[in-house]
């Protein structure tokens, strides 16, 4: 049968508002250059003086790789951030070398007001209704600082609510909001609110968890375990003695499809874990035992709470984290062999990519930040097994010295059943139906809890709240309890049923709807016991069943694990999540963490392309195809994967252009049209520089390109489109070489549709990118030497290339004779396969009947025109 799979791919970003640490722009000793700059580019940008007024600085770093001061701006407006108005300035040798803007324009004509007329607090309170979260209680203010405010969790989340006045963007106008993160108690949802501060009303609000769906099969046939592989030579590369060692699927191999475990000894990056990945100090020796140090610590979340008290393996004061692992087994049982896994690839991810730029400077996350700057107090929680969901991975991304947190999740197999239920064994209800689990007290399974149903009856009104002294004690020792929902904490109503001798709990929503995980409130770590929630209408059923006398048996029944597959040895997803931790530290500053929320932003994009880079290999080539989850989706390691098509240069595999951004899904297909063109650039590089193994030091075109896309990101403005990327990579090859590979950059950008004429249209919308295929002008100082550049004396409509696409030939004429000119036809993998010298050119007819259905750029190149277009061959 085929099974349904929703993989949570998780950008969790807090917003602005999590980072009340800014500075005014005159404050930093680059001010009066920035200002002077805005001042003097105002024609450029049609700014009026009242949109420079004051803006502040978000962050401003300095990055040794490229000698830069990186700078992001936030704009103002009578003290009142524009949300995501953050352009990024890049400052070397005392000039501004690079602006990319997100200010706008005329804002005092798109204000409706600077004076909110409903308080942060009701618009908290009209979020928790509005998403139908717990009810708001307890809600204090904690602190206030100008615009900025911070509440208690007020019952709703599970941290404290930072809620910031913003204006928001709204088509033309600009809004006064309310600007808020509620991470709610069932940890399943981070809801990014903007409320209208004038009408109450949500203006737009994001689940930051993205969800994706898998039509698959998943087989556990294929394991490395149960196979032949031949075994690689692990990346490392360290100068630390320390002893340790890691039984794991080492980079580059994906997954276990993809080769076999094997014991890693000493792997960390002398610049990146100069004191290797168990230290929290920056002393010698360990700091810890288990899977736990600087970067990481990897724990079990079986219970899916987040709890700090969760399982980590203990590799005792030799460091030796070799487990035993079985796939025949449940993935209860090898939980240190999935752990040690995780463990060692946050830290693989962490020194891989603080060599080419993620640094502490910029955001990345450790405890201590040995070079003092930047924020530290930021390791990740990596949660393996986390019980929170199935069959998917997430990341949470707050800004700087804020701990982010990887979830990974377990998968099933065909058939595999994910769901808890309840059981009800006689009576007029007999049958199973769908129940939701709490993130607390014991974890269900497949042996089920059996007993007598009974009401709690309390001393309250409602007597089955079991929110005040419990009076029926006697009759629930040894039973299930059945109670409402409502007046007090879930953890508070089960303990409470537990100290009374309940041995499992069923809930009853009281309202209409889905059940909702229940969170654990204050007293929640003291449960021992299972409980559930069901629906209104069944628990309600149920209580008027036992109100009439009748006597029920119940059993709460969860999931057999036993075939189950654990997601924290697909090295391809875990790089693909922490990659949303660098894209969202990176884009807009380390403190926004909220800049790839806007429609056409590639965050997917650089997340594929991070797993694609880390997990190559030597004797790999450009045309060989490369999917995203097979392991995870199991699809043999040479299938598509859960993309459009594989990632491949050649285009008669995936010969998706910029245009295909307009109707591909968002995010991922969006993400996937940037990956694929990232793809093509590393190629290219490789290419031209070959391929270098060493992922921490190489000076392969791997290695360059690594470096060229991380300061690409730095530079590009907060909700960036592709055009916005692409021209942060140019900067980026400008600013670290002197530009010596535009050609090659802009070759590969405009064969996939984004050439000097491709148009992003409006970052918020999907559905307005343009493509194009041209090369810049020849005379653009920096591509002198480029092969195929665009001339001002050419008109394009003198020319006419009919029919396209074409099946068996393509015809060329010209209005006017062009010359000598040479027709070629190329693949996207650069290959010539056509080609013709045509002597005072003004018309040919070329036979494509020969040629494989797929993507071609035609090229014209004469004294009097240099022209490429796409051909498509049906």
């Amino acid at each position: 049968m085929i099974k349904k799979y929703i993989c949570l791919v998780l950008f969790l970003l807090l917003s602005a508002s999590y980072s009340f640490g800014q500075s005014d722009l005159k404050s930093s000793k680059y001010g009066t250059l920035i200002l002077d700059y805005l001042k003097d580019n105002k024609s450029n940008f049609n700014f009026i003086d009242k949109d420079l007024e004051n803006p502040v600085i978000n962050n401003e770093y300095y990055s040794e790789n490229t000698e830069v001061t990186h700078v992001y701006l936030n704009q103002t407006y009578q003290d009142i951030k524009l949300y995501n108005a953050i352009s990024s300035i890049a400052i070397k040798d005392g000039e501004i070398f690079y602006y990319a803007n997100r200010f706008l324009n005329h804002i005092p004509s798109k204000v409706n007001s600077t004076t909110p007329a409903f308080s942060p607090s009701a618009s908290i309170i009209k979020v928790a209704q509005q998403f139908q979260l717990e009810n708001v209680r307890n809600m204090q203010e904690l602190e206030h600082n100008g615009n900025q405010y911070v509440f208690s969790n007020s019952g709703v989340s599970t941290q404290n609510i930072e809620v910031e006045l913003v204006f928001v963007r709204q088509d033309e106008n600009l809004k006064l909001a309310w600007d808020f993160i509620i991470y709610t108690n069932d940890n399943k949802h981070w809801w990014s609110v903007r409320v209208n501060a004038i009408t109450n009303e949500v203006i737009e609000f994001n689940d930051l968890i993205l969800t994706c769906t898998f039509d698959v099969e998943h087989d556990h046939s294929m394991h490395a375990d149960q196979q032949g592989f031949t075994k690689l030579t692990p990346i490392t590369n360290s100068v630390l003695a320390d002893g340790s060692n890691y039984n794991v699927f080492p980079l580059p191999l994906e997954s276990p499809n993809h080769g076999s475990r094997q014991i890693v000894t000493e792997p960390a990056s002398s610049n990146a874990s100069p004191f290797g990945w168990h230290d929290n100090n920056g002393f010698p020796g360990a700091d810890f035992t288990t899977a736990r140090g600087n970067n990481v610590w990897a724990k079990d979340d079986i219970r899916g709470n987040n709890s700090n008290d969760s399982f980590s393996p203990e590799g005792t004061t030799s460091l030796n984290f070799d487990f035993p692992l079985d796939f025949n087994l449940s993935p209860l049982d090898y939980q240190e062999a999935a752990i040690t896994n995780l463990f060692y690839m946050n830290n693989m991810m962490h020194d891989i990519w603080f060599n080419h730029g993620f640094d502490e400077s910029s955001g990345n996350f450790q405890t201590t930040n040995y070079s003092n700057q930047g924020n530290g107090d930021d390791f990740v929680f990596a949660d393996a097994q986390d019980g929170s969901g199935f069959n998917n991975a997430n990341f949470g991304t707050p800004p700087d010295g804020v701990n982010p947190r990887m979830q990974m999740f377990l998968w099933s197999p065909p058939g595999g059943d994910t769901s808890e239920r309840v059981v009800i064994e006689n009576g007029s209800l007999m049958g199973e139906y769908d129940a939701l689990g709490a993130s607390f007290g014991a974890l269900l399974s497949a042996v089920p809890v059996t007993s007598s149903l009974i009401s709690v009856i309390d001393t309250t009104a409602d007597t089955l709240n079991a929110c005040e002294t419990i009076i029926n004690s006697a009759e629930l020792n040894g039973n299930i309890a059945i109670l409402r929902r409502g007046e007090c904490e879930f953890g508070a109503k089960v303990l409470a049923v537990e100290n009374a001798g309940a041995i499992g709990v069923i809930v009853v929503n009281n309202t209409a709807g889905e059940s909702i995980e229940m969170g654990p409130g204050a007293d929640g770590d003291l449960v021992t016991i299972p409980s559930v929630m069901v629906t209104q209408v069944i628990g309600e059923a149920l209580i008027s069943a036992l109100n009439n006398g009748e006597n029920i048996t119940a059993s709460l029944v969860g999931p057999d694990l036993t075939d189950f597959i654990d997601g924290g040895f697909d090295n391809g997803i875990i790089a693909h999540e922490y990659g949303h931790g660098i894209s969202n530290r990176l884009a807009g500053g380390p403190s926004a963490a909220n800049c790839l929320q806007n429609n056409e932003q590639m965050g997917e994009g650089w997340s594929d392309w991070f797993a694609l880079m880390v997990t190559m290999k030597a004797s790999d080539v450009s045309t060989d195809g490369r999917g995203i989850g097979t392991f995870a989706t199991s699809q043999s390691t040479t299938a598509v994967g859960i993309r459009p098509a594989r990632y491949n240069t050649d285009f008669s595999d995936n010969g998706f252009t910029y245009n295909a951004s307009n109707t591909l899904s968002q995010p991922h297909g969006i993400g996937f049209v940037w990956a694929t063109t990232l793809w093509d650039l590393t190629w290219a590089y490789i290419d031209k520089y070959g391929f270098d193994s060493d992922l921490y030091n190489g000076n392969g075109g791997n290695n360059k390109v690594m470096n060229l896309v991380i300061n690409g990101l730095k530079l590009q403005p907060c909700n960036s489109g592709f055009v916005d990327g692409r021209d942060a990579i140019l900067a980026a090859d400008r600013l670290s070489t002197g530009g010596v590979d535009q050609c090659l950059i802009w070759e590969v950008f405009a064969a996939r549709g984004l050439g000097v004429n491709a148009e992003q249209g409006d970052v918020d919308s999907r559905s307005d990118q343009i493509e194009d295929f041209t090369m810049p002008l020849s005379s653009t100082p920096s591509l002198a030497n480029c092969s195929a550049l665009s001339v001002p004396e050419f008109d394009k409509a003198n020319l006419s290339v009919y029919p396209n696409p074409t099946e068996t030939e393509l015809s060329i004429t010209s209005i006017n004779t062009l010359g000598n000119v040479n027709i070629s036809i190329v693949d996207i993998n650069g290959r010539i396969v056509y080609e013709i010298q045509k002597e005072s050119f003004n018309s040919v007819t070329i036979d494509t009947g020969r040629l494989q259905s797929g993507l071609y750029i035609l090229r014209i190149i004469g004294v009097n025109i240099s022209y490429n277009e796409k051909i498509i061959k049906k």
